[in-house]
């Protein structure tokens, strides 16, 4: 044996040690295996912790023929419509209420307390004066008006004193207006396995001799405005609110309209507001969003143009208040 196969003979031992731990990395996972592993050891914390077993994991896998064969319990067609359309009425009707109450008011700000002004009342009453250095200190009020009884050289003869007048009393300030005092009454508990009871009714109205009270007075609910609250026809058109810009992608009913109308005409009814606070049924309020309405409705119209509907079977309308722009096939 040569002396450059012995040295060739003792470093095999030595290349199996290190690729023992290589191939030994084939056969489990650790997290100094890989190099996020190592970066995650290196940084530390709960970052360099393993991750927890998923919860389940042990236990075995689920039957598929426990999976329910059989559709929920679902309100029928005719219910969900009934739903649906009273959800519709009350937007609606929100929608209407919000114009009729206009935007909001701003409430100015209140006013800055000003400093109290020393009133002539306050000086007399205040005891205490104040001198300059060099200027003569007032006469004290016994000075100036001496008292009757003192005698004086001038005048021999004896003044009379003025007849003193009553002491002006204060008058209370009137009572502030108060509310009614709140009787609070303890409600019994209610036993378990029972209904609560129900509280007292309201009392009645009240009667007034030669007044007839009106039909809705034992009324609870609301009297609802005579509004119309039905979602009007036609397929809609959404836009951004106060703008004239179309919300989304609407080529798919632009082509649904186009291929249902055949040689009919067509309505185009734009809205105005949608829920806003500037909102209101004042006339220039109105005049406001029946143009938004009517820029709304000729932007539609010039799309439908655009895929062949002749502007001479168009017609164009515009309301104060809605939503978006409704198309109408036939007038």
């Amino acid at each position: 044996m040569t002396a450059a196969t012995r040295r060739t003979a003792g470093k095999i031992p030595f290349l199996l040690l290190m690729t023992a731990p290589l191939l030994s990395a084939c056969q489990h996972q650790d997290m100094t295996d890989t190099v996020t592993g190592w970066w995650h050891g290196f940084q530390g914390g709960e970052i360099a912790k393993l991750r927890a077993p998923p919860p389940g994991e042990n236990l075995a896998y689920p039957h598929v023929g426990r999976t329910p064969t059989e559709a929920p319990n679902l309100p029928t067609p005719e219910a969900r419509l009934s739903l649906t359309t009273r959800l519709e009425a009350q937007r609606n009707l929100a929608q209407r209420e919000s114009a009729a109450q206009g935007a909001l008011p701003t409430i100015p700000p209140p006013p800055k307390p000003t400093p109290a002004a020393v009133t002539t009342a306050n000086a007399e009453q205040s005891g205490m004066t104040m001198t300059t250095v060099g200027q003569p200190e007032p006469e004290s009020p016994s000075a100036i008006n001496p008292p009757p009884d003192t005698p004086s050289t001038a005048s021999p003869a004896p003044v009379q004193a003025p007849a003193k007048k009553p002491p002006v009393q204060a008058q209370p300030p009137a009572p502030e207006a108060e509310l009614p005092p709140v009787v609070a009454k303890s409600i019994p508990p209610t036993p378990p396995g029972q209904f609560p009871k129900i509280g007292d009714l309201p009392p009645p109205p009240p009667q007034f001799p030669g007044f007839d009270l009106p039909r809705d007075a034992m009324l609870s609910d609301p009297v609802q405005p005579d509004i119309d609250t039905s979602t009007p026809e036609g397929t809609l058109i959404r836009f951004q609110p106060a703008t004239d810009h179309v919300m989304g992608n609407p080529q798919g009913d632009y082509q649904h309209i186009v291929s249902q109308r055949g040689n009919r005409p067509l309505t185009i009814r734009g809205f105005g507001a949608f829920m806003s606070a500037d909102a209101a049924l004042a006339p220039a309020d109105q005049n406001r969003e029946i143009a938004l309405g009517l820029l709304r409705a000729r932007v539609v119209a010039r799309a439908l143009i655009e895929r062949g509907v002749p502007a001479s079977s168009i017609i164009l309308k515009a309301e104060a208040i809605g939503d978006g722009v409704r198309v109408t096939i036939g007038g």
